[in-house]
């Protein structure tokens, strides 16, 4: 076996890598050109080439799992990459994504006449007492999912025949398999946390609707009628230091902040947050979305999170360090819930206590009435969100938009007005994260067992317990993918992932 090719393999992927982070870092930032096209044939020349898949194959079948288990490792998340990258990495594929994904991040809206960004249009939406002017913020992203349209389901098909071609049933069975996600589990797990959140969910919006004064809810009508009480006030997040507390919590974990190397930007973006490893461990930088409130706060510890998993990437080997740009080369949900294990401090009663000042008949509200209400919002959001995708992933031939108004109804249980056109093809994450939306919803389950662990293990202050630091990074960060997602999760929680820690935190029991 020749080691010194595939270490040789291994800084040519880390170097397509680090330049596709730039690039996207780029396109986000607005600091320099977004070469997104260019990188990504970095990238695929090396994922393309059909003797170095042959190679890793061979290499595959003589190596023994039991002697070399950082090797066998590298190599089957090599074949993973190899197998996503003959979708993924595709030119007329990857320039089709490139161009909406442009699209979606210089897009100028409109608004009352005007051009507005989105943390307008977003802000309008939780904050403005006028329903008509609300609902006209929630329609101006309209244009954008028209123009989209035709390219984005180019896009799907695209993604689902190349499938095919490798022997999955679609798109979504590719993803979830290199990724290591069993899909029977994954549809078990959530089918019984939206059975067992349905009757919280129905009553929370009924609550929400005589709130506000409404007989139903609409999309347009949620985060405004949160914000009248289903929340904790904004008084107790100020804005302006929000990184201020970020850094402080951090420190008081463990973690040496002014020695890391992350990188932080407030900017309107298409995303509440996004972070990008450009080199694992040393560049990492996240931006966020200016907002207000605890969902700010916990929007940047989330985003910090991803940082700090990044920064604490242990392996030598490239291949392990889970560059997010290769299907194949790491699991989201897993990722997700490394950034949520962070932003979960802000949910915590000893945080909220301790660094926001917030009075203990408040946190007892917020436990007992608040964080349930917001968790299954959601929840129900993100399942919506999901079986919109795997509705057109599905090709049934459904009209879309019929669908997205549909599953609007059903799932969320909120008003679609016939008159109103389909905005799902607005959202970015269906072009630049697809298959996406149930790793948000792991990645809560994920980091309500860890701080479960967190608690048995530190006790009921454990935001302010500076062993905290050394348990992720052993735990959890250290090793990359040299060991597999759900093993790590089993080797800092004491089991496998499941959702009984979640359903406790929402359902107090």
């Amino acid at each position: 076996m020749n080691h010194q090719r595939l270490n040789w393999m291994e800084a040519e992927f880390e170097s397509a890598n680090v330049r596709l982070g730039e690039a996207t870092w780029n396109t986000y930032s607005g600091e320099g050109v977004p070469d997104l096209d260019r990188a990504q044939e970095q990238l695929a020349s090396l994922l393309t080439d059909e003797s170095d898949r042959r190679m890793v194959e061979q290499w595959l079948s003589l190596a023994d799992p039991a002697k070399e288990p950082v090797l066998f490792r590298r190599l089957i998340i090599w074949r993973n990459c190899f197998i996503g990258s003959a979708v993924d990495n595709v030119p007329e594929l990857y320039n089709l994504k490139n161009r909406l994904q442009r699209r979606i991040a210089e897009f100028e809206f409109e608004f009352e006449g005007r051009k507005a960004l989105r943390s307008e249009l977003q802000k309008i939406q939780r904050t403005d007492p006028d329903r008509g002017r609300r609902h006209r913020a929630w329609l101006a992203t309209a244009p954008l999912a028209a123009a989209n349209r035709d390219d984005l389901r180019r896009l799907i098909a695209l993604r689902n025949r190349k499938s095919r071609n490798l022997g999955f049933r679609d798109y979504v069975d590719l993803v979830l398999k290199l990724q290591e996600i069993e899909e029977g589990w994954l549809r078990s797990t959530l089918h019984h946390l939206a059975e067992t959140c349905r009757p919280l969910y129905a009553a929370t919006l009924a609550s929400l609707a005589d709130r506000i004064g409404i007989s139903r809810m609409a999309p347009w009508d949620v985060s405004f009628a949160i914000r009248q009480g289903i929340q904790l006030a904004d008084s107790f997040f100020p804005s302006d230091r929000t990184l201020e507390r970020l850094f402080s919590t951090s420190k008081a974990l463990g973690f040496e902040v002014d020695s890391l190397p992350i990188r932080t930007l407030v900017r309107d973006i298409p995303f509440g947050g996004y972070n990008v490893a450009v080199k694992i461990p040393g560049d990492t930088r996240f931006l966020v979305n200016p907002s207000e409130g605890q969902a700010f706060y916990t929007t940047t510890f989330h985003e910090y999170g991803h940082s700090l998993q990044a920064v604490f990437t242990a392996t030598p080997w490239p291949i392990l360090k889970e560059y997010e740009w290769v299907m194949g080369a790491h699991t989201a949900a897993y990722s997700e819930g490394m950034a949520e294990v962070m932003g979960d401090f802000v949910r915590r009663a000893d945080w909220l206590s301790s660094v926001a000042g917030v009075p203990d008949a408040e946190i007892e509200r917020y436990e007992s009435q608040v964080l349930p209400a917001q968790s299954v919002i959601r929840l129900f959001d993100l399942l919506s969100n999901m079986y919109m995708e795997l509705a057109a992933y599905s090709e049934s031939g459904e009209d879309l938009g019929a669908r997205d108004r549909t599953v609007m109804r059903e799932i969320r249980l909120l008003e679609f007005p016939d008159e109103d056109p389909p905005l799902w093809e607005a959202n970015t994450w269906y072009t630049s994260y697809p298959v996406y939306w149930q790793n948000y919803i792991l990645a809560s389950l994920i980091a309500a067992q860890i701080h479960n662990a967190i608690t048995t293990r530190f006790g009921l202050s454990a935001s302010s317990n500076p062993g905290i630091a050394k348990y992720l990074q052993e735990n959890f960060y250290s090793r990359g993918n040299e060991i597999p997602w759900n093993d790590r999760v089993v080797r800092g929680t004491g089991k496998p992932l499941a959702d009984d820690s979640y359903l406790h935190r929402i359902l107090n029991r």
